[in-house]
C-alpha cells in the first residue's frame, strides 16, 4: 500500500511539473529550435574600467557555453545568432559604515549594460537595454568580510590585509567585485535570453 501511494505521488508530481513547463536550468531553451549556435563578439565598453570588456566577454561565453543548450562559436559565419553586449557605464558610490565608535568605508559598484540577441539574418530574438548588476565591498580592512565568497575568489588573502593600505585593499576588492558583477550579468543574460520560463 505504501509503495502504491509513493508511486501515485511521483506520478502526480511528474504530471504537474511537465504540465507547467518546469525544466531544470540548462535543459531547455526559449529560443526557436533552429537557433543552436551563438557568436559572442568582444563586449563594447563605454565605461572607464580598462580590461572589463574582456572579463565580461569571457564570463558571458562561459555562461552560455556551460549548459550545452547552445554552442558558442568562434565566428559569425558559423552562427545562427549573434549576442552583442555593451557596458554603458560603471558607477561607484562610497558610504561610511558606522559600528560603535568606528567608521569604515564601503564601496558599491553598479554596472549598466545593454544586450541584444539577433539572428544572423536580422530579426531580434531578445533585447534588454536596462541590465543592471550591483556589488558592495569593503574599502578598508575593518569592513572586508574575509569569509565571503567574493573575498575568497579574489587575489588577496586574509593574512595580507594588515600589510596593505586602504587604497590597495580597495583596488583588490574592486577587481573582485568587477569579476562577480561580470558573472552576475552573464547569468542574468543567459536566464533572460536562453532559459525557458517556468
Amino acid at each position: 500500500m505504501k509503495q502504491t501511494s509513493t508511486l501515485y505521488v511521483a506520478f502526480v508530481l511528474l504530471v504537474v511539473f511537465s504540465g507547467c513547463g518546469y525544466t531544470f536550468r540548462g535543459s531547455g531553451s526559449a529560443l526557436p529550435p533552429d537557433v543552436k549556435a551563438i557568436y559572442i563578439p568582444q563586449v563594447d565598453n563605454n565605461s572607464t574600467k580598462l580590461g572589463l570588456a574582456t572579463v565580461l566577454t569571457d564570463a558571458i561565453r562561459d555562461e552560455f557555453d556551460g549548459y550545452g543548450t547552445v554552442s558558442v562559436v568562434d565566428s559569425q559565419n558559423e552562427a545562427d545568432a549573434v549576442l552583442k553586449v555593451t557596458i554603458v557605464d560603471v558607477k561607484e558610490t562610497t558610504s561610511a559604515v558606522r559600528a560603535n565608535t568606528n567608521t569604515s568605508l564601503q564601496m558599491q559598484t553598479t554596472m549598466f549594460l545593454t544586450a541584444e540577441l539577433r539572428r544572423v539574418t536580422g530579426p531580434v530574438l531578445w533585447r534588454d537595454n536596462q541590465i543592471r548588476v550591483t556589488q558592495t565591498f569593503g574599502a578598508d580592512s575593518s569592513v572586508v568580510v574575509t569569509s565571503s565568497a567574493a573575498f575568497a575568489g579574489g587575489s588577496i588573502s586574509s593574512g595580507d590585509l594588515s600589510g596593505l593600505s586602504s587604497r590597495e585593499i580597495s583596488r583588490g576588492q574592486e577587481a573582485s567585485a568587477l569579476n562577480s558583477l561580470s558573472e552576475d550579468a552573464a547569468r542574468q543574460m543567459y536566464d533572460k535570453a536562453i532559459a525557458p520560463d517556468f
